[in-house]
């Protein structure tokens, strides 16, 4: 079995790679192409799995996963200064 730090080095490789702009321009280029109606309905399908997995969940399950995250302080300054300039 892997030590504590072994898995912590692994995870903190898997973060990095799933967070780098390399991954995230690969990840987008398949859109790149795409009409608005081939995203929008890819965006339908998602939306049904995300209801598929949801429907598996436990009622305390799924209201831990429904807990909306509040905004940080400095993007809800940015989004109202954005507001105030349209």
């Amino acid at each position: 079995m892997a030590s504590t730090a072994e898995m912590l080095a692994q995870l903190e490789a898997q973060r990095a790679h799933f967070s780098s702009d390399e991954h995230l321009i690969e990840r987008a280029s398949v859109w790149r192409d795409a009409t608005p109606a081939e995203c929008l309905a890819a965006t339908f399908a998602l939306c049904e799995d995300a209801d598929a997995i949801l429907a598996m969940k436990s009622p305390e399950e799924l209201e831990r996963a429904l807990v909306r995250e509040p905004l940080a302080a400095d993007t809800i300054a940015i989004l109202e200064a954005i507001a105030q300039h349209r």
